[in-house]
């Protein structure tokens, strides 16, 4: 080992010391992002669903709807956001901010990482990175399992790299735990489990010493999840994205700090050029257990996802399925930062920062992002006070043309008394049964003002846009 790669591993006091100081910035810029204007958004349709679950009065009546209205079946994020909104309330940010505490957590967590699989400065890079990612800062802003998903699978790692360093039965079962959670959090907590399982098998004698407690610890872990597992299959899925070609698989890594096939190039490179310059650290197969597990956490559940999604149901597609391989990539980008010369890696850096602020703005803060139906509600609460006898209806059209979501959104937010229709049952109602009093048609829209479907059977009278919503006051609808 060279005297660099000796201050790398074995930094002094002083070093030690600016780390945590800048361990501690870093944590502070992740809760802030995470944490900004956090209530401002409506709740969109997936988060309804999480809501409902949540504020069920009952654990007997979280799972009767946990399996007639969420697709996924996982019953470990409502469960445990149902105790914290206990606490905190049901407002958007309260209910968003246990995903707020996840992210944060990851942050610290891929620090650890970081550290356990190469050394402090990597920790440190990978953390800021991880802060900073526009879908790790996006999913920890919702009221869904995915910030939590992204936290037990580090989570589940970094119990696994540790076992390298002190082999204990305390961390032997707290990994079997995390591992049964991963499964109860979402289906796709399967994949990441298997692919666990495959990484600590093909460096069994450095996780785990022996076989036979490899195979003990992964028993007891597929014992405290097999209960659950069938009812991830009972069912189809509510989203079909298509059969998607190669391509999307391999740009995977893209949404993760943002750029196009150019920058995911690069930045390949660099995570090759600093592996290659941990020869000297990494001198045996063992030494890379934990560079050859962070590629297998990156590629394998991915790919198993994709070859699922062109052999069964095509699911393969949404960000949110792949989010928690996130930290493996940037881990292994912040590894080859770390081992860049001085001016090239601050340079590198700033092109990173710039790129993923300009990803944040357009995807995490945008105005629009989410139809603001609790505005719409609060006009809409106040007319109705003003002529309490008035009956209103509203017909409601999503801005998804395969499906109306908007439509259980609204009845979340809307006040008890409206009558709430989905558009498209607009022209189908039977002569005689047609809406009277007030009638709006709510159309969601990902940007701008929305037309007003079916103009030729409304006759309008005022509009009034909300961020991601337009709704038309109409006369109608009339029949021709």
């Amino acid at each position: 080992m060279t005297a660099g790669e000796e201050r790398f591993c074995h930094p002094g006091p002083r070093q030690e010391i600016t780390g945590m100081v800048i361990f501690g910035g870093i944590l502070a810029l992740a809760a802030g992002l995470r944490a900004c204007k956090l209530g401002q958004l409506s709740f969109w349709y997936d988060e309804i669903v999480t809501m409902r679950l949540a504020t069920a009065p009952t654990l007997a009546t979280l799972f009767d709807r946990l399996f007639q209205i969420d697709a996924t079946r996982a019953p470990l994020h409502p469960l445990l956001l149902q105790r914290w909104i206990g606490l905190f309330g049901s407002s958007e940010a309260a209910g968003r901010s246990l995903s707020v505490v996840c992210g944060i957590v990851t942050v610290g967590l891929v620090y650890w990482i970081g550290l356990l699989v190469f050394d402090r400065a990597t920790g440190l890079w990978a953390a800021w990175l991880a802060a900073i990612s526009p879908p790790l800062v996006y999913y920890s802003r919702e009221a869904r399992m995915y910030a939590l998903l992204v936290m037990i699978a580090c989570l589940c790692w970094g119990l696994l790299f540790s076992l390298r360093k002190s082999s204990s039965h305390g961390k032997s079962i707290a990994y079997a735990l995390c591992l049964a959670a991963l499964v109860y959090c979402h289906p796709l907590g399967l994949l990441m489990a298997a692919t666990l399982g495959l990484g600590s098998f093909l460096f069994v004698r450095q996780f785990f010493d022996r076989r036979q407690r490899w195979l003990g610890v992964h028993l007891a872990a597929l014992l405290l999840a097999a209960p659950w597992i069938r009812h991830y299959f009972d069912h189809d899925p509510e989203f079909l994205s298509g059969r998607l070609p190669l391509k999307f698989l391999i740009g995977t890594p893209i949404g993760f700090i943002g750029g196009n096939s150019v920058v995911l190039l690069g930045l390949l490179i660099l995570i090759g050029f600093g592996l290659l310059l941990r020869r000297g650290v990494f001198a045996g197969y063992s030494d890379w257990s934990g560079p050859a597990c962070l590629v297998l956490w990156l590629v394998v559940p991915p790919t198993l996802l994709y070859a699922y999604s062109w052999l069964g149901n095509p699911v393969f597609g949404p960000s949110r399925y792949t989010l928690y391989t996130a930290p493996a990539y940037l881990i292994l980008v912040a590894q080859g930062l770390a081992r860049l010369p001085l001016l090239t890696r601050a340079c590198v850096a700033v092109a990173l920062a710039l790129l993923i602020v300009l990803e944040l703005g357009a995807t995490v803060y945008a105005p629009g992002l989410k139809a603001d139906w609790r505005a719409f509600s609060t006009e809409l609460a106040a007319r109705m006070a003003r002529s309490p006898g008035t009956k209103v209806t509203v017909f409601v059209k999503s801005s998804d043309p395969v499906r109306n979501t908007e439509i259980q959104t609204a009845r979340y937010y809307l006040p008890g008394r409206c009558r709430i229709v989905p558009l498209e049952n607009a022209v189908s109602a039977r002569p005689g049964n047609e809406p009277s009093g007030e009638v709006y048609v709510a159309v969601g829209s990902k940007e701008g003002v929305a037309r007003l479907p079916l103009a030729d059977v409304f006759e309008i009278r005022s509009m009034s846009a909300f961020a991601g919503l337009t709704v038309y006051r109409v006369v109608g609808p009339h029949r021709s």
